[in-house]
């Protein structure tokens, strides 16, 4: 049994929306009362690759407002949720097996980015109810000092197109919905230029975002969406998918595939993605 199998039954046999199940500082879980920002990982993670290391450490050594928070003052937490559809051919690896694989890279970051990291685990699908969720989990041990974190989730253009897409809020209106999440959470989007067409229609549609330009998105909520563009230089980082690794995997071609090593080892040991 792996060690995570016996919590995420426990979890999903319990009325709870969202637990921590490992942080690399025990003592102060996802948080402590010097914590200002949480970094949040959302990912199926099948598998954690290094293009999810890329995003957690621009988001981390972002400039918020013109200011960088100070690591001793930040966390990340990779959260996993149970509701996530997975709209592939490939047989996904079971949840057991991806907490594991989040383990070895919360492992890999802690070192490499010398921040706290936690896993966590909810069964919501929206962003705006994982939010209350971290939310309700932060005050239920923090108290008072809660109030001062800011919850920052680290997306791609894809996620974050859905994040303010009206459809997933009906019948309500998005402006009604994001109201309290913005004011507790902020997004960093990164985008890539590894295609030119796409890029620059991730341009448009982000300015057209900044200016109040896009239905039912005012222009106060968009200056919680924080961009950073970079381009596709550092070892093809942007063209990294799940897919293609796991792809890379079933077809024996995984001499180079983009994930740590520790998570390539753990795959082929067991087998996954086959």
């Amino acid at each position: 049994m792996l060690k995570f199998t016996k919590p995420l039954q426990e979890f999903l046999a319990s009325k709870a929306d969202f637990r921590i199940l490992y942080s690399t500082s025990p003592s102060s879980p996802l948080a402590s009362a010097d914590t200002s920002r949480i970094v949040i990982l959302d990912s199926s993670f099948n598998p954690p690759h290094l293009a999810h290391s890329t995003l957690a450490k621009d988001a981390l050594e972002f400039e918020y407002n013109g200011t960088t928070t100070p690591k001793s003052k930040s966390s990340l937490l990779l959260l996993l949720s149970v509701k996530n559809a997975d709209k592939i051919t490939i047989q996904p690896a079971p949840l057991d097996y991806r907490l594991e694989m989040m383990y070895l890279m919360a492992q890999y970051l802690e070192s490499n980015l010398d921040i706290h990291v936690s896993i966590g685990i909810t069964n919501h699908a929206r962003f705006v109810d994982k939010s209350v969720a971290i939310i309700n989990y932060l005050k239920s041990y923090l108290a008072d000092d809660y109030g001062s974190i800011k919850l920052t989730f680290a997306v791609g253009f894809d996620t974050l197109e859905r994040i303010l897409d009206p459809k997933y809020y009906l019948p309500d209106k998005l402006s009604d919905s994001l109201k309290e999440f913005m004011r507790t959470t902020d997004l960093f989007c990164l985008t890539r230029s590894e295609n030119v067409e796409t890029y620059n229609m991730q341009l448009d549609y982000l300015q057209r975002l900044r200016h109040g330009k896009i239905p039912q998105i005012p222009e106060a909520l968009a200056r919680n969406v924080h961009v950073q563009s970079v381009s596709d230089s550092r070892d093809n980082i942007g063209a990294i998918s799940s897919t293609s690794v796991r792809n890379a995997f079933a077809s024996g071609e995984s001499a180079n595939v983009p994930v740590i090593p520790e998570i390539k080892a753990f795959i082929e040991k067991h087998s996954l993605y086959k």
